[in-house]
């Protein structure tokens, strides 16, 4: 697939296939690094267990609107992240007809 030349008429096909493949392999790196970096899989992970291992009673009820608090605000950050993947996404899609249609509307009189 990679070994046809590309020209104006073969470039919607490898857009949408070749291309589109690329942007799918790339979001998905892009996904598990946000999940990564925003640390949500380890607070979920450890949201059961006290801040520094105090176990007295105001320590677990600090800890868990702490972690409660920390849990909204990396899911608002990846939330956010994963908004802006999207727009990518639909600017990527909707870009070639979009371009397309803009010459053809100058070529027309």
């Amino acid at each position: 697939m990679q070994n046809f030349p590309l020209n104006l008429l073969t470039l919607p096909y490898w857009w949408y296939t070749t291309g589109a493949a690329i942007l799918f392999s790339w979001n998905k790196r892009k996904y598990h690094y946000y999940l990564q970096k925003t640390g949500l899989v380890a607070l979920a992970r450890h949201f059961g267990e006290p801040l520094y291992k105090d176990y007295t009673r105001s320590g677990m009820v600090i800890s868990f609107f702490i972690r409660i608090f920390l849990l909204a605000a990396k899911s608002v950050i990846f939330a956010v992240k994963l908004l802006f993947l999207a727009i990518f996404d639909l600017f990527y899609f909707f870009i070639l007809p979009f371009i397309v249609a803009m010459i053809i509307f100058q070529l027309l009189p």
